[in-house]
C-alpha cells in the first residue's frame, strides 16, 4: 500500500512539474574597424533585440524565448546579414567591417549554419562571381524559354551542389538543410515566373510560350508554403516574391480576360497549383492589385467574381479601398502628396519639388529588374537632362534603411538631379500611388499634376527621352 502511494505521489509531482523554458541563444561578436555610434540589432520573428557596440568593437546579445531554430536578421551601421539561431546556440560573429560580406564568419555552437549562409551569400549574391551565375543578370531580350530553363536549372543545381559540399565538410542540422533546399526551390520557381514578365516587356513580338513551360509548377514544394508564410521576415519575402511572380502564370499575356467566367477559372487554377485557399486568395488579390496600373477595366470586370470567391475579408476590404482611390487617380489629377526622408535624413515633400518635372522611380533592392535599370540605364538618362528642370526621384519600397543606404552608395546613384527617398515599413506612399509591380515610373508636371502613371523605363531609351521632353514643353 505504501509503495502504491509513493508511486502515485511521484506521478502527481511529475505531472505538475513546470516544463523548463528552452535555453537562450547567445550571439556575440567583434566588428573590426566598425564606425562608432550605432546600435547592434537582431530581428528574430516579430521581436527585436539590440545593444550598444562596445568601444573595442565587441557586443553580446542574449536571445530568450526561442522555441525552435529560426532565421534572424543582423544589422549595424547600414550593414546587414542573415543569421540562423537555435535555442542553446552560443555563436560568435567576427567581421572586418569595410569588407563586411566577404569577411563575415562565425565560431562556437551553431556556427555551421551561419557560416554556410555567409559563404553562400558571398558566392551567389554579393561576391564578384554572383552576376556571372544568377539568371537575372544573364537575361537578354533574345533569351528563349528553353534557354531560360537551362539558366534557372543550372543556377539551382550549383546552389544545391554548394549546399551538399558544405554539408559534407561541416554537418548541418537536417531542418536547416531542408529550409535551404526549400528556399533554393522557391528562388528557382520565382526566376522562371519572372522571366515571363521580362519577355513580355523586352521581346513583345516573340512567339508564345511553349505549352509545357509552366510544368515546373508541379516540382515546386507548394505544400510547404503555408508553413513558411509568416514564419519570419526572410520567409515572408521568399513566399511573397513567388506569389508576385505567379501573376505571370495567371495572366502570361499581361491582360485580364473580360469574360465573366475567366476569374473563376483563375481561382480554380491557383487553388489546384498552390494547394491552399489562403495562398490562392492572396495570389488573386496580388494579381488584381498588380493589374490596376495598366488594366483597370480588366480589374473592374474581375471584381464581382473576386468578391464572390475570395474568402479573406481583409483582401476584400483592401481591394475595395484601393479601387475607390484608383478611380480618382488619372492624367491631369494632382499627384498624391507625400513627405519622406532622403538619404541624408532630411524630410522632402512632393510640394518642395514644385516647379520641376518629376520622373518618379518606385524600386527596391530586392528587385533585380529595378537594379538593372538603376545600374545600367539611369545614369545616362540623368546625364541627358543635366542642367534642365527635371528631378529624378527614387522611392525605395520594402527596404531596410541599412540595405537602402548600402545599395545607393555602391551603385553611385546620388547626384545633383537625384532625390533618394525611402518609404518606411509603416508608410503608404506606394499604396497612395497604387504601385503593385516594380519598377514603376511616373511623370509629374511642374504643377504637381499626373502626366503618366506608367511612364517608360530608363532602358526604353528614346521613348523615355521623348516623354520627358514633352513634359518639359508643357
Amino acid at each position: 500500500m505504501l509503495l502504491a502511494f509513493l508511486l502515485f505521489a511521484a506521478g502527481l509531482a511529475g505531472a505538475t512539474r513546470p516544463v523548463p523554458p528552452p535555453p537562450a541563444a547567445v550571439l556575440s561578436g567583434h566588428l573590426a574597424h566598425a564606425p562608432a555610434g550605432d546600435t547592434v540589432r537582431v530581428q528574430v520573428g516579430g521581436r527585436q533585440y539590440k545593444t550598444a557596440l562596445g568601444p573595442g568593437g565587441d557586443f553580446k546579445l542574449t536571445i530568450k524565448g526561442l522555441k525552435t531554430a529560426a532565421p534572424a536578421d543582423f544589422t549595424y551601421a547600414r550593414q546587414h546579414t542573415t543569421l540562423y539561431l537555435a535555442p542553446g546556440d552560443d555563436v560568435r560573429l567576427t567581421v572586418d567591417f569595410p569588407d563586411f560580406d566577404e569577411t563575415v564568419s562565425y565560431s562556437g555552437r551553431g556556427a555551421g549554419p551561419n557560416n554556410y549562409l555567409a559563404r553562400a551569400g558571398w558566392k551567389f549574391r554579393y561576391g564578384p562571381e554572383a552576376d556571372s551565375l544568377r539568371p537575372q543578370a544573364r537575361l537578354a531580350p533574345a533569351t528563349t524559354p528553353a534557354e531560360m530553363r537551362q539558366l534557372a536549372d543550372g543556377f539551382r543545381q550549383r546552389q544545391l551542389q554548394f549546399l551538399a559540399d558544405y554539408a559534407q565538410a561541416t554537418p548541418l542540422p537536417p531542418a536547416f538543410r531542408h529550409d535551404q533546399e526549400f528556399g533554393i526551390a522557391l528562388e528557382w520557381g520565382t526566376e522562371l515566373l519572372d522571366y515571363v514578365g521580362y519577355r513580355r516587356a523586352h521581346a513583345p513580338g516573340a512567339a508564345p510560350l511553349p505549352g509545357g513551360y509552366f510544368d515546373f509548377m508541379r516540382d515546386l514544394p507548394v505544400a510547404e508554403l503555408p508553413r513558411y508564410d509568416g514564419r519570419s521576415q526572410a520567409d515572408n519575402d521568399q513566399v511573397g516574391r513567388l506569389l508576385l511572380g505567379y501573376q505571370n502564370r495567371l495572366v502570361p499575356a499581361g491582360q485580364l480576360d473580360r469574360d465573366p467566367a475567366a476569374t473563376p477559372r483563375l481561382y480554380a487554377l491557383a487553388g489546384a497549383e498552390l494547394g491552399s485557399i489562403p495562398l490562392r486568395d492572396k495570389a488573386l488579390y496580388l494579381l488584381l492589385n498588380w493589374k490596376l496600373e495598366d488594366d483597370l477595366p480588366g480589374v473592374l470586370a474581375a471584381y464581382p467574381a473576386f468578391r464572390r470567391l475570395n474568402q479573406d475579408s481583409s483582401y476584400a476590404r483592401n481591394l475595395h479601398a484601393i479601387l475607390a482611390k484608383r478611380v480618382r487617380l488619372g492624367v491631369g489629377q494632382p499627384a498624391p502628396a507625400f513627405t519622406l526622408r532622403d538619404i541624408t535624413g532630411k524630410n522632402v515633400a512632393l510640394a518642395d519639388l514644385r516647379g520641376k518635372v518629376l520622373y518618379l522611380d518606385f524600386w527596391g533592392s530586392w528587385c533585380p529588374p529595378c537594379l538593372k535599370e538603376l545600374a545600367g540605364y539611369s545614369h545616362a538618362l540623368k546625364e541627358q537632362f543635366a542642367g534642365r528642370d527635371v528631378v529624378f526621384v527614387y522611392i525605395s519600397v520594402g527596404d531596410a534603411e541599412a540595405k537602402w543606404q548600402k545599395v545607393v552608395a555602391a551603385q553611385h546613384l546620388t547626384g545633383p538631379t537625384s532625390v533618394h527617398l525611402r518609404q518606411p515599413k509603416d508608410g503608404q506612399v506606394a499604396f497612395d500611388y497604387q504601385i503593385n509591380s516594380f519598377p514603376t515610373y511616373w511623370l509629374i508636371d511642374r504643377a504637381g499634376r499626373i502626366i503618366d502613371m506608367q511612364a517608360p523605363r530608363p532602358s526604353d531609351g528614346a521613348k523615355t527621352v521623348a516623354a520627358i521632353e514633352r513634359a518639359l514643353a508643357e
